[in-house]
């Protein structure tokens, strides 16, 4: 899978600095990419509660800890995931013996 951030869009002069809206899109590589959106609060939540595990992730990760200078440079960012397909033809997503990575 990976990640794509394809616009970032300010919030309005009076709202808070925490809706900064990023778009973005989730590839699998199997079906057609999904578009969705996500506030700069709502990043902040998810990284504050789940550990790095995949391209999502990594890609809000970058999101909370960019400064509000550098949205703007974000989009046609890219985050694939870490994980490698296994020589066994496993799932990439999991251990050998079957079991998830992310407890």
């Amino acid at each position: 899978m990976k990640a794509t951030i394809i616009a970032h869009e300010s919030p309005p002069a009076d709202a808070s600095v925490e809706i900064h809206r990023f778009k973005f899109l989730l590839d699998d590589g199997t079906t057609s990419p999904i578009a969705e959106t996500i506030s700069l609060r709502t990043a902040r939540v998810i990284v504050e509660n789940l550990e790095d595990g995949n391209a999502f992730i990594k890609m809000l990760r970058t999101i909370v800890k960019a400064q509000p200078a550098e949205y703007d440079d974000l989009v046609g960012r890219i985050f694939p995931d870490h994980y490698k397909h296994s020589s066994n033809g496993g799932h990439p997503t999991r251990g050998c013996d079957g079991t998830s990575p992310i407890s």
